[in-house]
């Protein structure tokens, strides 16, 4: 079975225990800094997981919907061709619409 990484954590603080070990100070900066590196970026790998977890859990909760259903065009009637002007502006009227395009003049 593979190491968690709470394991890993774990081993990254005991070897930063063992640092005062090192006779050499340049050395033991430098696996410092190698070993607190690796601790944030385990850290921080913990906390994405986190927050993935939460996020999906979230992903699928059901909510009530506040959008009307649309009637289909087959049993919207309409008196108005192609080509008619708009009272207001003399703007051309599609007939699907209930208001001018070019205006926005409600018929």
């Amino acid at each position: 079975m593979a190491p968690t990484v709470d394991e890993f954590r774990r081993y990254l603080q005991a070897r930063r225990n063992e640092l005062q070990n090192i006779v050499d100070p340049e050395e033991r900066e430098r696996l410092r800094l190698r070993i607190d590196i690796a601790l944030q970026e385990a850290l921080d790998f913990s906390a994405a997981v986190e927050i993935r977890e939460a996020l999906d859990s979230k992903k699928y909760q059901d909510v009530d919907s506040s959008a009307r259903l649309i009637e289909p065009s087959d049993s919207i009637s309409s008196t108005r061709l192609e080509g008619d002007v708009c009272p207001k502006c003399d703007g051309t009227l599609e007939e699907d619409l209930d208001f001018c395009p070019s205006c926005g003049y409600k018929l």
